[in-house]
C-alpha cells in the first residue's frame, strides 16, 4: 500500500488548484471551522466527509453507499470519466456539497 503524501498548503494549491478553490468557496459558505474539521477527519481516514480527486492527486476519504449511495455513483463515474476535477463535503446540515468540472 502507498504510503500517503505529506502536502504544505502551498504545495496542495499548485497540485490541485481546482479544488482548493472549491475549499476555499465551501468555507465561505459553511465557515472554515466545519470545513477544515471535515478535512482533517478524512485525512485521517474518516468517510462521508470529504473526497476529491484532480490531476490524478486525490485527497481524503470516500464517501460511502451506508451515507449516500447517489454520491457514491457520482464519485465513480468521476473515477471512470476520468474528470479533471471533482470534490464532496459533507455540509453542516447532512447534506453533501459536490463540485465537478
Amino acid at each position: 500500500m502507498a504510503e500517503a503524501r505529506q502536502w504544505s498548503a502551498g504545495e496542495l494549491r499548485d497540485a490541485m488548484p481546482l479544488t482548493t478553490a472549491w475549499i476555499d468557496r465551501q468555507r465561505q459558505e459553511f465557515g472554515a471551522e466545519h470545513v477544515n474539521a471535515c478535512i482533517r477527519r478524512s485525512l485521517k481516514g474518516e468517510a462521508d466527509l470529504f473526497y476529491a480527486i484532480e490531476a490524478g492527486f486525490v485527497l481524503g476519504t470516500p464517501f460511502t453507499a451506508a451515507r449516500d449511495p447517489v454520491l457514491v455513483q457520482w464519485q465513480q463515474l468521476a473515477v471512470v470519466a476520468g474528470v479533471g476535477f471533482a470534490a464532496f463535503l459533507a455540509r453542516p446540515d447532512g447534506g453533501a456539497s459536490r463540485g465537478t468540472d
